[in-house]
């Protein structure tokens, strides 16, 4: 093929190559065709003024390396070239730029396209021209893992196979850290520490071949940076086809929403028995504890009627367990809660959990919609926020199944939704609307919830504050996971086929429209319009003793447009204005 034909394929491969990804990593160049001397990488856009230049590294013979400190997105096209250009940026178009190198400056180039710069992906030159196309090749341990995330060697005792979700199997494990930063070892493979592992989850357990498992630790140890304990949890994720983005976003919305306790999670590559089984997370079980679930943990079999008030962990679940507590939701339908502390009731805690659900059911379940009944036993501002990340990732099981509920001792504490746990069911349904509407599972209480007016005002609230104080993030955070665990996710691919994350980063792309869309239809529905256009306000304003305490000249309203007295407000939201600006608070 002459030069002109192969560079106008080329030219017209490249043009659809728009919004490609380049990876973050180092990549390896095969210059066997080419025979360059002096091999740079140039990449840019087709209209903005921005071209970049980077060296590339002999390694050995023909075989160049570059490296990218971090991932670029949205690049046009970009190709190798043999040019004497500096490297940095060029305030120049890419095309400008190509054509400079090689009928101004007669320098060589070539062309590559977005399949040839895959992580882990690679492309065979084809051609002996000038045009020919290098082959990408990521680096790799030759043992399956990456080494750019920490390995966790895990063997089992007798290398026996592991069968069970009830019962544990002794095994030793270590952690291999490679000397990336932020990391410190533990263990060694001359020193194998104790632990226990077993089978978990439901669905993930039973029709998935990339497994979970529960760990259980001989001693506790702060694992790859999260606190002291000895209960973790190892999530395979192989039923997120998005990049393992939905727990991962899931839990950091948890955060931005100012949850007490969301738990932490930490990629890793995990060898079992001497076989890599690929990209794991190890997580933080939810369990009571100082540093999770922080409350008063209460023992089996307990009587006075003092302590069964509080220390509980209960889970509204969609399987059938022995450790369980039914009601008849209003609607007709059966609600399970599974107890996870106490373990073991006696007969007045069992009375004392059923009474309480039913409480709350009868609650919601008025007809009266402006009753605060069940305000007195459920947190309505814990119940928001966990709500809100449950819409925001379109969490069809929310409020179904994996839905935890805790409440901690004393006859004046209510129950507190959270900790955020499952997201699998996430991004399932094309379609935008409330997690509650046509449900495929049937989310339970959260429809009636939201029948309430003081619920709503109170999602607005903290939906507002949300959407101008955190949204912004969100992409940064996206491309730091992506970047992260990029080649991680190409080993993992590379054992599990099946479980398409191929492409790391065209799955963030995918899941960032996803969450960009939801967060744009949310906002239809919830933005504030008593406070759009004003300032935020740079002034203290708080309640306390169901009063508010604000600057002297500010002025106080509730939502009606009345003026009020800031002492003894019933609970509602009122706005408070100290000139042109305003600010929303809630008084409970």
């Amino acid at each position: 093929m002459c030069r002109f034909n192969l560079f106008m394929l080329l030219a017209l491969v490249c043009a659809v190559a728009w919004g490609v990804t380049i990876p973050k990593g180092t990549f390896y160049f095969d210059n066997s065709k080419t025979k360059y001397e002096n091999v740079k990488f140039v990449y840019g856009s087709e209209h903005d003024k921005q071209t970049w230049v980077v060296s590339m590294t002999r390694e050995s013979g023909d075989k160049w390396s570059v490296t990218f400190d971090k991932s670029v997105e949205n690049m046009y096209r970009y190709t190798f070239a043999a040019t004497t250009l500096p490297d940095g940026k060029i305030d120049d178009t890419f095309p400008n730029v190509k054509e400079n190198i090689s009928k101004v400056r007669n320098e060589y180039r070539t062309a590559t396209t977005s399949a040839t710069i895959l992580v882990g992906g690679t492309f065979t030159p084809s051609s002996g021209d000038n045009w020919a196309q290098g082959s990408w090749v990521m680096s790799s341990s030759g043992n399956g893992y990456s080494e750019t995330l920490p390995v966790m060697f895990i063997n089992t005792e007798n290398s026996q196979a592991i069968t069970s979700k009830e019962n544990y199997i002794n095994a030793t494990y270590y952690i291999e850290t490679f000397g990336l930063d932020g990391y410190e070892a533990v263990g060694s493979k001359e020193e194998q520490l104790p632990l226990e592992i077993r089978g978990r989850g439901n669905y993930t357990w039973r029709d998935f071949d990339k497994k979970p498992y529960r760990i259980k630790l001989g001693s506790k140890a702060a694992l790859l940076g999260m606190n002291k304990s000895k209960h973790f949890a190892l999530l395979a994720h192989a039923d997120d086809n998005l990049g393992f983005y939905r727990n991962t976003l899931g839990f950091e919305f948890s955060r931005l929403m100012d949850m007490p306790y969301t738990p932490a999670q930490e990629p890793v590559e995990v060898v079992l028995n001497g076989n890599y089984i690929g990209l794991y997370f190890l997580t933080e079980t939810i369990r009571i504890d100082e540093d999770r679930v922080n409350i008063v943990e209460q023992e089996d079999y307990a009587t006075d009627a003092s302590e069964i008030t509080g220390g509980w962990l209960v889970e509204i679940d969609n399987y059938d367990e022995t450790e369980q507590v039914r009601i008849t939701e209003g609607n007709g339908v059966t609600m399970r809660f599974t107890y996870k502390t106490p373990e073991l009731l006696s007969a007045e805690q069992r009375r004392f959990l059923s009474d309480q659900m039913n409480a709350i059911d009868d609650a919601i379940y008025l007809s009266d919609k402006s009753s605060t009944d069940w305000e007195e036993l459920v947190d309505m501002d814990r119940l928001v926020r966990f709500y809100i990340v449950q819409e925001i990732m379109q969490n069809a099981e929310s409020f179904h199944g994996s839905c935890y509920m805790h409440r901690d001792r004393g006859e004046d504490q209510k129950w507190m939704f959270g900790p955020v746990w499952d997201f699998g069911n996430s991004f399932h349904n094309g379609e935008n609307r409330f997690i509650y509407i046509n449900s495929p599972f049937g989310n339970h209480w959260i429809e009636e919830f939201a029948k309430f007016p003081r619920f709503q005002e109170h999602v607005k609230v903290i939906w507002n504050k949300f959407y101008r104080e955190e949204v912004a993030s969100i992409d940064a955070f996206m491309t730091e996971f992506a970047d992260k665990i990029a080649v991680a996710a190409a080993c993992d691919y590379a054992r599990w086929p099946q479980y398409g994350n191929a492409d790391i980063y065209a799955k963030k792309s995918e899941m960032k429209k996803n969450i960009d869309g939801r967060i744009k239809w949310l906002h239809g529905y919830w933005e504030d319009s008593n406070i759009t256009g004003i300032e935020v306000p740079e002034f203290d304003v708080y309640a306390i003793d169901g009063g508010i305490v604000a600057p002297e000249n500010a002025k106080i309203y509730n939502l009606s447009g009345c003026k009020v007295s800031a002492d003894n407000l019933p609970a509602g939201v009122y706005i408070v204005r100290l000139g042109s600006q305003a600010r929303k608070i809630l008084v409970r």
